[in-house]
């Protein structure tokens, strides 16, 4: 079986980490260059820094902040949040970011991707998905789920492969912060969509939530509030997937 990897998600505002739930009610819980020294020794496969405000508040990404973690670990560094520019891209990568993450502004302006794409390569440019069902059909969302899109979920996830993406991260409003996932039917549904990688974000709190995602073919999981506030462990958790996976990155 393939490598799942489990990676924290620092989401930022104002030099803080914070977390709320279903990205309301936002509180600090920490500094970021602390948070990642504490996840790069509990064996994390990279990190997400994500201004979780920038696309709101139509500001660029702390570009000091992401050197300074960049320096700090010896794993991928993805960076997300108000990223809106090809030059912006490039200011990222030079301070020490190793993939994006593009929401908000990808989805008004798909050529940014496939521009990315040729210049970085695919594997260095993704796509974050912000989904939330609405009358039974999920929708994409933006600017940390504050805004409707009205575009369906199932018709971005089959584009963004064409557009020259590569890789998903499928962040599920409904579930942030709650400690529920979404639920196996739907999470199978948006597997078979693509096959580009995807990870898995929202909710997640229990071993048996990494191990349903692995089963059901996900390539990772981002997590945050379960590992801000000591609720799992990633060293554990990735003991016991090796019970079904027969490997271990640690």
């Amino acid at each position: 079986m393939k490598n799942f990897r489990i990676i924290p998600r620092l989401e930022i505002k104002n030099n803080y980490v914070i977390k709320g739930i279903k990205m309301e009610g936002l509180r600090k819980v920490g500094k970021p260059i602390e948070m990642t020294k504490k996840y790069l020794k509990d064996c994390a496969d990279e990190i997400i820094f994500d201004d979780i405000v920038a696309s709101l508040y139509n500001r660029k990404c702390d570009l000091n902040l992401i050197q300074k973690i960049a320096d700090t670990i010896n794993v991928p560094l993805a960076v997300s949040g108000g990223i809106n520019s090809l030059a912006e891209i490039t200011k990222i990568f030079n301070h020490g970011g190793d993939k994006i993450f593009m929401n908000t502004f990808a989805l008004n302006n798909e050529k940014i991707i496939s521009t990315a794409a040729e210049k970085y390569g695919s594997q260095s440019i993704g796509i974050q998905m912000q989904i939330k069902k609405f009358n039974d059909e999920y929708e994409v969302l933006t600017e940390s789920g504050r805004s409707r899109t009205y575009i369906k979920a199932k018709d971005w996830i089959k584009k963004i492969k064409t557009l020259g993406a590569g890789e998903i991260l499928l962040s599920s409003i409904d579930n942030d912060g709650t400690k529920n996932i979404l639920n196996n039917n739907d999470l199978k549904y948006f597997r078979s969509l693509t096959d580009l990688p995807i990870l898995y974000a929202g909710g997640v709190a229990s071993k048996s939530d990494f191990v349903d995602l692995m089963k059901l073919g996900y390539d990772g999981c981002v997590v945050s509030r379960s590992l801000h506030f000591n609720e799992i462990n990633i060293k554990n958790i990735k003991i016991e997937l090796c019970k079904i996976n027969n490997f271990i990155n640690l």
